[in-house]
């Protein structure tokens, strides 16, 4: 180890081989070969030598190769810790690991997100179609922050994705089904889908809430649902105090000595996996192929503001733990803003005459 000399075709060179200690007291090997003369080579080994104590040789030393996949890994524990959407971004990743997941993180830039963008597009949703620019906004969003966190840890040297922008362009749907509707669409369901959409568009309970609902969580006497924090999308206990309308569908369902599930197929017995089929058959026979089943929960959001339920009130019968969410929500139209107005005049008068 040290300065060393060689021959190479006749021609006489001198080559260093040191161990430098670096900050942490790890030892790292620095090789450098064909350097002319031995004096060259000392002064050489002095100076990273001296360098490695100043920590300046380190500095300089080349980041490792992260790929995608290694900063999701080391992301992955702190979405989970920190937010309550964690599941959406392991949802994501899927996404994000399947089309960049092997190509390292410091080169990523705009040619790859146009690609990944591209692939994306290429795919078919559950829905039949592609995912909407929005979907892409929230995938990307998502590599940002885990570009972001490794750049925090020291992991990366810089962003990459500093100047990569969102499409921006809005998706958020706007449909609302009022009560004549509705009546149509559970009067055209089958008897045993009906009374989840009752619960769905009374109770703003998610799909899989009412989905997965079991008679020890229902207390008919007080009319309440208790959802413990694993039963809900945001690990947060939530009760829901029923409608009479819904407690009547509920006070309907028949007894199964074989389940605890509330809602179950009839045609297995068992609980509900996937009701796209018989919400689809409803919605189609009132010609209302436009109508997801989320929107039910939209709409119990939109109509309980409408009806002058505070909004921090219908936040907490929804689940709703972030405005941000809520407001997608929350469908405000004009003639919101008329009635808005009008009692703000009313007000006015009212204040005028004392």
């Amino acid at each position: 180890m040290g300065v060393m000399k060689y021959a190479v075709r006749g021609k006489t060179y001198w080559k260093l081989d040191e161990w430098l200690a670096g900050p942490d007291g790890v030892p790292h090997r620095v090789r450098q070969s064909k350097i002319p003369t031995k004096e060259q080579a000392v002064m050489l080994a002095a100076k990273l030598k001296a360098e490695a104590f100043e920590g300046r040789f380190f500095d300089r030393v080349k980041a490792p190769k992260l790929t995608v996949r290694q900063i999701w890994e080391d992301w992955k524990p702190i979405s989970e810790r920190d937010k309550d959407s964690w599941r959406d971004d392991v949802s994501r990743s899927k996404h994000l690991l399947k089309h960049l997941g092997n190509r390292v993180a410091q080169n990523l830039g705009q040619r790859d997100i146009d690609e990944y963008r591209a692939l994306r597009l290429a795919e078919t949703t559950r829905r039949g179609g592609p995912p909407c620019p929005a979907t892409l906004d929230r995938e990307l969003a998502q590599l940002k922050r885990m570009v972001s966190y490794a750049l925090e840890c020291g992991r990366l040297k810089s962003n990459p994705l500093m100047h990569v922008k969102l499409l921006r362009k809005p998706n958020v749907r706007q449909s609302v089904i009022d009560e004549e509707t509705f009546s149509k669409l559970v009067d055209a369901a089958g008897a045993e889908f009906r009374p989840i959409l009752v619960m769905a568009y009374d109770t703003g309970m998610r799909k899989g809430e009412i989905l997965n609902l079991l008679w020890s969580q229902i207390d008919l006497k007080a009319g309440t649902v208790r959802l413990g924090a694993e039963d809900t999308k945001t690990n947060r206990a939530r009760t829901i105090i029923l409608t009479a309308r819904a407690l009547d569908a509920i006070k309907r369902r028949p007894r199964q000595l074989r389940s605890e599930y509330v809602f179950f197929n009839p045609s297995t017995g068992k609980g509900w996996v996937n009701i796209d089929a018989p919400f689809a058959e409803a919605r189609a026979a009132i010609g209302r192929l436009d109508l997801w089943f989320h929107d039910l929960r939209r709409s119990f959001v939109t109509n309980a503001r409408r009806r002058g339920v505070p909004e921090s009130v219908v936040m907490k019968m929804s689940g709703h733990r972030t405005r941000s969410v809520f407001d997608r929500y929350n469908v405000i139209e004009d003639e919101d803003i008329r009635t808005a107005v009008r009692a703000i005049e009313a007000g006015q008068v009212a204040a005028a005459k004392s």
